[in-house]
């Protein structure tokens, strides 16, 4: 069996998080979509601030964002979202080049790479197919409600490791790499050489002493 390498993606490969560009875009593009979202701040926006209920402010903006979009229609749209960084149409998010030939790498040694991200599942799966890798995904799962989409388990922290054993993927697996020590700790745990990507956190735990800091462009 093949050994497994895991990438987080936003703040890993991708140098910002996409769901929140993606959601501010579609928000913009239509008047009552925003007016909806200006409504909802003062909740909204309090809640996305706490990690454990940063889900549940994302997920106030996805309904907002995709009310009244058909499954195709949504499709659609991340298509020409990840055409939009592919072609960098934005300053402050754009895929490191770096991490996308470490995973090339990997693959070329005969690794099994597997992206886990908080980002909702459908949307990674686009994002990266753009960029023409073949690689799983894991992410957070998106359901229907009220005609619009909202997150369902939030794909973070130690519901990274549970959808991972969901895969047969038990650790220590040989590498994990990811931007936050303490968002991304149990699958930096659970691999035998932890990275940590344009980091500049000084908080390393004990158990962590062998973590490898790199920088990407």
């Amino acid at each position: 069996m093949a050994e497994i390498v895991v990438f987080d993606m936003d703040g890993t490969l991708l140098s910002n998080d996409s769901t929140k560009q993606w959601i501010k875009e579609a928000l913009k593009d239509n008047i009552f979509r925003l007016s909806g979202a200006i409504l909802i701040m003062p909740l909204a926006i309090p809640l996305m601030k706490i990690k454990k209920y940063k889900s549940i402010g994302a997920s106030l903006f996805l309904w907002l964002a995709t009310v009244g979009l058909s499954d195709t229609e949504l499709h659609e749209s991340f298509i020409k979202f990840s055409e939009k960084i592919k072609a960098k149409s934005y300053d402050d998010l754009y895929w490191f080049m770096d991490g996308i030939q470490e995973m090339h790498k990997h693959i070329e040694n005969g690794k099994k790479v597997i992206i886990v991200t908080a980002a909702p599942e459908i949307l990674a799966t686009v994002l990266v197919k753009s960029i023409g890798m073949n690689v799983n995904i894991i992410g957070t799962p998106l359901k229907k409600k009220i005609g619009g989409w909202i997150g369902g388990e939030h794909c973070r922290h130690k519901e990274k490791v549970r959808r991972l054993e969901l895969q047969g993927i038990k650790g220590p697996w040989f590498a994990t790499y990811s931007d936050d020590i303490e968002d991304d700790y149990p699958i930096l745990i659970n691999s035998k050489n932890p990275y940590l990507i344009n980091s500049d956190s000084k908080k390393i735990d004990n158990k962590l002493t062998n973590v490898i800091k790199l920088k990407w462009i």
